[in-house]
């Protein structure tokens, strides 16, 4: 029997105990991608299923489910035709294509981010689940009772805007906007919670300074999945909208023709900026490189307070092309609630409390 008490131990219980409760006797799969695709190691995917037999006492199969595609995994549909499943752990990107959808029936869904054994082991799997939900939702009503949000960062990116709208039993909130207005969370369980609800672009306007490259969403799949780019390009929004992009004309053409090329292949409105949503876990994994892998870099960093992350092309969330601003400040009224990728903790009294109840986080920051 494999120990379980050391720094791996406590990250495999913050996922399958503190983010999941999965009684003794409970049905759970395991979905799970080819290691040598490169993005989940086999290592968690063994750990995994022995914590769930060994500690949880559940009764656990697998099944390897391979890329994301847009149309479901026959392997795992097979699977799900048995009825038997109360959850579904995915330790595969295709997990995530969904995200956004209302899905009531079948088993619950738990999406792991941690994709190496390793990581469960540092902070980014070790600090409590219910810690960062706390610490999530202390962002999440900073930002919603805020009646100015400002987004910078040191390339010149500047949007400004307002939070999601407050919306009465009847759908209309006070200054007119309705329920389509606002955005939406995920509807899976994410360990870790790393990301704040994701808030409407609607009322933003502005610009925002391309660098690196755009990717996926990782909602449908399309070739080539990402589009690097050489030079910034700023994409000038208004209210929501993207009304042009400017940059050296190679890189600028190369970004519109992507926008238009993915909106034919699913036919929707590409020049659309549907919301965004900022990272809060410090403990994120640096290590990818948008040099050597932009997808793996976008799909990792948007955990990361050092980057902001727009859904775009598309008019629902996620849309199917992301950007990522490097370094933002968030400014709510006047006051910084993000500073150049940081959480300023100190400057709102309501982060105390949260840092009081867990002092797990104080680390972090």
């Amino acid at each position: 029997m494999t120990n379980f008490d050391n720094p791996h131990g406590q990250g495999l219980a913050n996922m399958l105990e503190g983010a999941v409760t999965i009684p003794p006797g409970a049905s759970v799969l395991v979905a799970y991608e080819d290691a040598s695709l490169g993005w989940y190691d086999v290592e968690l995917k063994d750990r995994v299923i022995e914590y769930c037999r060994e500690i949880l006492s559940v009764k656990v199969d697998s099944v390897e489910v391979g890329l994301p595609a847009n149309t479901p995994s026959a392997p795992l549909e097979e699977k799900l035709q048995e009825k038997r499943f109360d959850w579904i752990i995915f330790l595969a990107r295709l997990g995530d294509q969904g995200r956004f959808d209302e899905d009531h029936d079948g088993p619950r869904k738990l999406m792991v981010y941690t994709r190496r054994f390793s990581q469960l082991a540092s902070t980014f799997g070790t600090v409590p689940q219910n810690a960062m939900i706390t610490l999530k939702k202390v962002v999440d009503d900073l930002i919603n009772n805020a009646t100015s949000i400002t987004i910078t960062c040191p390339h010149g990116t500047k949007l400004i805007g307002k939070p999601n709208p407050k919306v009465s039993k009847t759908g209309e909130s006070k200054d007119g906007q309705t329920l389509d207005d606002a955005s939406k969370d995920v509807t899976v369980v994410r360990f870790p919670a790393a990301v704040s609800t994701p808030v409407s672009a609607k009322t933003f306007s502005g610009q925002v300074v391309l660098r690196q490259g755009l990717t996926s969403t990782g909602s449908k799949v399309y070739d080539p999945p990402n589009l690097p780019i050489a030079s910034q390009v700023v994409a000038h929004v208004t209210r929501g909208r993207i009304e042009r992009f400017d940059g050296p004309d190679e890189d600028a053409e190369a970004v519109r023709a992507h926008y238009e090329r993915v909106a034919r292949l699913f036919g929707i409105e590409p020049m659309f900026v549907d919301s965004w949503h900022q990272g809060l876990h410090p403990g994120t994994d640096t290590s990818p490189m948008p040099e050597e892998d932009l997808c793996l870099w976008g799909e990792t960093l948007f955990t990361s307070p050092q980057y902001l992350h727009f859904h775009t092309c598309g008019e629902y969330p996620p849309g199917e092309i992301c950007w990522m601003v490097e370094s933002p400040t968030v400014e709510l009224d006047g006051r910084n609630l993000y500073e150049n990728g940081r959480i300023q903790v100190e400057a709102f009294e309501v982060f105390r409390s949260c840092l009081d109840q867990h002092p797990e986080l104080r680390a972090l920051f």
